[in-house]
């Protein structure tokens, strides 16, 4: 008798666990799919258990781990998998996976998305969000890339950016496709603000404990850099990304949604969060030296007081964020930004040739118009602006250093490499997508949803900061903005639907 209870326990538990499994299925009811995950469930496990018998390398065997459990959590359910792609995307996991000598984990995870998507399309009749207009708009973009392969210098270089371009720029149509439902867009701004906080969290554990020189299997790299020319030297850290400058303009697109989230959350928890968020990036952006990201910093407060003027209780909050902030500040981190009108005409009483980052820059800058002036309507190629360089800075006299990269503003590399067209392309893209943006914030007050449009709101000042401080940085890693790309173009779906179902609920009321 007892063990027929238990055979009977036993038989209820699975009967429980397969209409569980059913219910959270994407791709409808079949009395094949509870064995089918079943036997899947089996196999995983197996492989896991081998791997962690037969793999001596640990980020082999972290990546294995959780590339299986994002592969199983993105057929059971695909959003899952949707916010998975957008943390990668944004820390660079597969890249730092790949440094330690890990396989790559973005291409399989995006080729596994797009044959769920396929098949949720032709055959289960389930329609992705609308992604034809951005979908064209980032492959036409990407052709006038392509066009340079005709004429580039070096083909090879011009090649390989192609290549990158439509490999990373294929992020966007999938976050559009998948990103459907408006609970979904909160979640991928919790897990952009996720990603903030690990990276942040990192690094400004790394600066305050000074273990600078430990780079936490590349996810907080840090190097000594000039701070002041000629007077001091420093760690400046990097984050998962290579270079400080970038590093800080990754986190300012989260500041704003860090204080929307902060202020408007209903729950203490994810309001509390949000504040660990913000003060985790605001500290990793000074941990920076950025100067350029200084004064984004500033931009966002502006954007910020201009569009929701601060209450008293507001500012208290900020006040007691910023004050314990301050002691964490580096200690040539005020001499670092006295040299911010070295760089400006007219502020300046020193020769920009005085400072080397200056130096540098500017160089590269007056190559580039002069690039542009030579090459005007089709540029020199994809990334051949390293290969031009050497024979125009050579007649300026400014700087006599190698500098294969591009020029330190994103809207003059696109010039020199891709001319006239390639940044009407740019600029076309980057349009749609604010005018996407400002119409469905005003879609969403409408109909009176005021959390959507205040991230909405949010997330246009985040994007704002990175295209102002585009000035002064190219796009050397464009994998998170086509991420910020693929969440901004969806959004106009969420506020469209949301709009219809209000309507339709006004009518139904009627």
């Amino acid at each position: 008798m007892q063990r027929m209870a238990v055979l009977e326990h036993c038989h209820t538990l699975r009967l429980c666990w397969y209409t569980i499994m059913i219910a959270h299925l994407p791709f409808g009811k079949r009395s094949w799919q509870p064995w089918a995950i079943g036997s899947a469930a089996v196999v995983l496990g197996l492989v896991a258990a081998l791997a962690v018998t037969s793999i001596s390398s640990t980020p082999k065997l972290i990546v294995l781990v959780l590339g299986l459990a994002a592969a199983g959590a993105t057929v059971l359910r695909v959003e899952w998998g949707l916010l998975a792609l957008i943390f990668m995307g944004y820390t660079r996991f597969s890249d730092i996976m790949v440094r330690n000598g890990a396989p790559s984990t973005l291409q399989p995870f995006l080729g596994l998305l797009l044959l769920i998507l396929l098949v949720r399309w032709f055959l289960y009749k389930e329609q992705p969000a609308r992604w034809a207009k951005p979908g064209v708009l980032v492959l036409i973009y990407g052709l006038t890339g392509m066009a340079t392969l005709m004429w580039a210098r070096d083909v090879g270089r011009a090649q390989t950016g192609v290549i990158e371009y439509f490999k990373d720029s294929i992020i966007v149509v999938i976050i559009i496709m998948l990103l459907r439902e408006p609970p979904t867009l909160r979640r991928a701004i919790w897990v952009l603000l996720g990603a903030g906080i690990f990276m942040a969290t990192l690094t400004t554990f790394q600066q305050v404990s000074g273990t600078l020189s430990n780079n936490y299997l590349g996810f907080a790299k840090a190097g000594i850099k000039q701070i002041v020319e000629g007077e001091a030297d420093d760690y400046r850290i990097a984050g998962p990304y290579n270079d400080p400058n970038f590093y800080a303009q990754v986190l300012l697109i989260l500041i704003p949604l860090a204080i929307d989230r902060m202020l408007n959350e209903r729950k203490k928890i994810l309001r509390l969060t949000a504040a660990w968020a913000l003060v985790m990036c605001v500290l990793s952006v000074f941990f920076t030296f950025s100067r350029g990201a200084f004064l984004g910093l500033i931009l966002i407060v502006l954007f910020m007081m201009v569009r929701r003027p601060p209450k008293i209780i507001t500012l208290l909050i900020i006040i007691a964020l910023t004050i314990p902030m301050i002691q964490f500040l580096p200690a040539n981190y005020v001499a670092r930004l006295e040299t911010i009108p070295d760089a400006i005409p007219g502020l300046s009483n020193k020769d920009v040739r005085e400072e080397s980052s200056f130096r540098g820059r500017s160089s590269a800058q007056l190559s580039g118009l002069l690039m542009f002036l030579d090459h005007p309507l089709f540029g020199v190629g994809v990334l051949n602006f390293g290969v031009y360089y050497p024979e125009y800075s050579r007649g300026l006299g400014i700087d006599n250093k190698v500098w294969d990269q591009s020029p330190h503003n994103l809207y003059l590399e696109i010039l020199t490499e891709k001319g006239l067209v390639g940044l009407s392309a740019f600029l076309l893209l980057i349009s749609v997508f604010f005018r996407g943006l400002f119409s469905s914030r005003r879609q969403f007050l409408e109909i009176g949803n005021r959390e959507y449009a205040q991230i909405t709101e949010a997330y246009m000042i985040g994007l704002a900061s990175f295209m102002f401080t585009s000035i002064f940085l190219h796009m050397s890693y464009p994998r998170f903005f086509w991420v910020v790309m693929g969440i901004g173009f969806a959004i106009p779906n969420i506020a469209q639907r949301l709009k219809t179902e209000h309507f339709e609920a006004l009518h139904d009321k009627q």
